[in-house]
């Protein structure tokens, strides 16, 4: 269940992260890219459906897979890469703080979700009988 919020909640930061980059960016790309919408919401929509509806152990993969893709991307295009919407080289303006407040959260709820992905492969591997010692163990 907490893995499906995180999930709604990275979506939501996602999309407004969107229109905060469009207006910390100066022109050409200060314009929100209906299509980076439409997709953020599609891939959304498939792990939500992915958690909502399979195994824990194939919730537990599609989710890490998601958010560390989600993550990876993330760290490189706001710390790594030399370019506007880098968190250090974003230009002054009234729109910087909450651009790099929405970058801290998208990075703290893919660590959260991938922390939670593991969990679920865990739990899908886990089985629920007794400990091989204490069956080998036992008394006639």
């Amino acid at each position: 269940m907490l893995a499906l919020l995180v999930v709604i909640a990275h979506w939501g930061v996602a999309v407004s992260h969107l229109f905060l980059a469009a207006r910390v960016l100066a022109a050409p790309n200060d314009k929100v890219s209906w299509l980076a919408v439409t997709l953020i919401t599609l891939g959304h929509s498939a792990v939500f459906i992915a958690l909502w509806k399979l195994s824990d152990r194939l919730t537990g993969l599609v989710s890490l897979i998601f958010f560390l893709a989600a993550l990876g991307a993330d760290l490189y295009e706001h710390f790594l890469h030399a370019s506007a919407n880098n968190v250090f080289m974003v230009a002054p303006g009234d729109w910087t703080v909450p651009f790099d407040v929405s970058v801290f959260i998208l990075l703290a709820l893919e660590i959260l979700g991938g922390l939670l992905g593991i969990l679920l492969l865990g739990r899908g591997t886990r089985n629920n009988s007794q400990p091989e010692f204490a069956t080998r163990n036992a008394l006639p």
